[in-house]
């Protein structure tokens, strides 16, 4: 899309966030979401792989069935977005799609000619009939798919679309992380001098964007790539730091207009010291409070972008700022600290970032509407 003519000459008109909805560990709505931060927790089940256990962020379902899971999934946070049109166009975001469904086959099953086609199913259980867009690339398959849809409303050609992140459990996708040892034998702890890996999670999440005007819009997005390595960024950030400022530009913004900081931070030991260096590149003169929410509701991949934009949006409608669960103790190489108490502030301008695995990064900033 973005190589479109007529589509890179910067936003016609603004583009708003009319509606949420979420379903992940901490809760079965974006208030429900804010309310667990708020009240710091972060607890997490296991995730058995052979003869290994991980921590891992379930959604909190008793259906065992992988697609009847996934069918009460979404309907349940399409339910939340309100009525919606059967024309509004899906755009779906994921790492996995269904390999989870296809795991629970055994073999031999017959496979679809995409993954993607499960974007099909999304829509009938959403009630959509319209153009559906499937994006997936990694951890920033979310912004990736908002990106393009602000990009079609903005330009005129669509009024609103429904962006939706979904990421199920599956063997697959884990027993790939833990085979590069890139996983935390316990907790997640983001900054933190003892951070020794992730820990993933499941999470379905839905924002309706719209060209009407709504209490937040979409004030700027950028992304880029990193081709330093296929496992991790530059380890000095320097990528990082240019798709933040691309996303300043876009917003028409400067780094001192930013009162919150939504970190990738993920308890990777290179990644949050890439990102800190990137931070400080950045934000020269004062960094503003810096937040993770990865260690309370996991690292939920292709749907993270989503779900962590609408529980942080549901935290600032509530006037919070939540504390970042599990740091501890500071390490001298980041010289960094996020939130470690909760406290009441009314934020304006939030920067969300994303860091992916293979090279991906994306940086939104949300903005209130008057």
């Amino acid at each position: 899309l973005a190589g479109q003519p007529g589509l890179t000459c910067g936003m016609l008109r603004p583009v708003f966030i009319a509606a949420s909805g979420l379903l992940c560990a901490r809760g079965d709505s974006p208030g429900a979401v804010s309310e667990a931060l708020w009240a710091g927790e972060c607890s997490a089940g296991n995730y058995t792989l052979g003869e290994r256990s991980f921590p891992y962020f379930a959604l909190p379902l008793t259906e065992t069935d992988w697609l009847l899971r996934a069918e009460y999934a979404i309907r349940q946070v399409s339910a939340q977005l309100g009525p919606l049109g059967a024309e509004i166009p899906l755009f779906v975001a994921s790492s996995s799609f269904q390999i989870g469904y296809f795991e629970q086959q055994g073999a031999p099953f017959a496979m679809p000619i995409g993954s993607a086609s499960f974007s099909r199913q999304i829509a009938e259980w959403m009630g959509l009939r319209g153009v559906r867009h499937s994006f997936s690339n990694a951890c920033v398959s979310g912004f990736s798919a908002l990106d393009a849809a602000r990009t079609l409303i903005g330009a005129g050609w669509i009024d609103e679309a429904i962006v939706l992140g979904i990421e199920l459990a599956n063997a697959s996708t884990l027993a790939g992380f833990a085979a590069m040892e890139l996983l935390s034998p316990d907790l997640c702890r983001p900054l933190d001098a003892r951070r020794d890996g992730l820990v993933l999670g499941e999470a379905v999440a839905a924002i309706r964007l719209s060209a009407t005007p709504s209490r937040w819009k979409i004030a700027g997005q950028a992304s880029g790539l990193d081709g330093y390595s296929t496992t991790g960024p530059d380890p000095e950030g320097g990528p990082i730091a240019r798709v933040m400022a691309d996303c300043l530009r876009d917003a028409q913004l400067t780094a001192s207009d930013i009162e919150l900081i939504k970190l990738q931070a993920a308890g990777s030991p290179g990644t949050d010291l890439a990102e800190a260096k990137a931070l400080r590149q950045v934000f020269v003169a004062a960094l503003p409070p810096l937040l993770s929410l990865k260690p309370a509701l996991g690292h939920t991949l292709g749907a993270s972008g989503i779900a962590e934009l609408v529980s942080l949006l549901a935290c600032l409608d509530a006037e919070r700022i939540p504390a970042t669960a599990n740091f501890r103790d500071a390490d001298a190489d980041i010289g960094l600290a996020p939130t470690t108490v909760g406290r009441t502030a009314h934020i304006r301008r939030a920067l969300l970032n994303l860091i992916g695995f293979g090279g991906g990064l994306a940086s939104l900033i949300v903005e209130r509407n008057g």
